[in-house]
């Protein structure tokens, strides 16, 4: 342990380094997850229309329908 204090005393550069690397990490875990939700959302909207009958289903979708009944 004394010898990593050692190194990030005596490399301030490459602390900085390894924070900007941990904060674009970081971001780039967040525009995923943005993405991620942004998608969900739109599916589940896409799949309430088309439950209620907002949105004309398939007729691909609307023969597979009896098969995942029963």
């Amino acid at each position: 342990m004394n010898e990593l204090t050692a190194l990030m005393q005596s490399a301030p550069w490459m602390v900085i380094g390894g924070a900007l690397v941990a904060i674009n990490l970081i971001l780039f875990a967040l525009k995923i997850t943005k993405r991620l939700i942004l998608l969900a959302i739109g599916a589940a909207l896409v799949a309430v229309g088309i439950y209620t009958g907002v949105i004309d289903a398939p007729d691909v979708l609307l023969a597979l329908s009896p098969m995942m009944i029963g």
